[in-house]
């Protein structure tokens, strides 16, 4: 079945071109072997990646965390992207709802933490059309 123009968890299948889009935007030094590892493990956490097709070819994909705390559920966004050719033609927007939608099934209520590179402009401004409030909580990173 062909998958256009659609917001779908993404398939084994579609490893490689996942790969590529996460290597061309975030990591030039990303390892093949290394990433192949991580996604074959997604399947035994509560980790769903979902991806834009056009003519069966992801063109956007965003990836969402459930975390079961000790304090209850919090999710988080990971590694969203549209590629350039196609952005502001609303596939951010649908994939955040979707990953949006997804949280809310699988926790009813909670907090979406979104991290996002201070670089990344035209992607915050999306957030915040969207509701996420960048003023509300800190997070620190530490680069071991």
């Amino acid at each position: 079945m062909e998958r256009n123009e659609v917001v779908k968890e993404v398939e084994e299948r579609d490893f490689e071109t996942l790969f590529e889009l996460y290597r061309d935007v975030f990591n030039k030094d990303l390892d093949k072997k290394d990433y192949k590892k991580s996604f074959e493990k997604i399947k035994d956490r509560d980790i769903y990646i979902l991806g834009y097709y056009i003519n069966d070819e992801i063109v956007g994909t965003v990836t969402v965390y459930i975390l079961d705390i000790p304090t209850g559920k919090e999710a988080m966004i990971w590694d969203f992207l549209v590629e350039e050719r196609y952005r502001r033609q609303g596939i951010g927007t649908k994939l955040m709802k979707e990953a949006e939608k997804l949280v809310r099934e699988k926790m009813k209520k909670g907090k979406i933490w979104l991290f996002s590179r201070f670089s990344r402009l035209p992607a915050h401004e999306l957030y915040r059309k969207l509701g996420y409030d960048e003023n509300r909580d800190k997070a620190f990173v530490k680069i071991l």
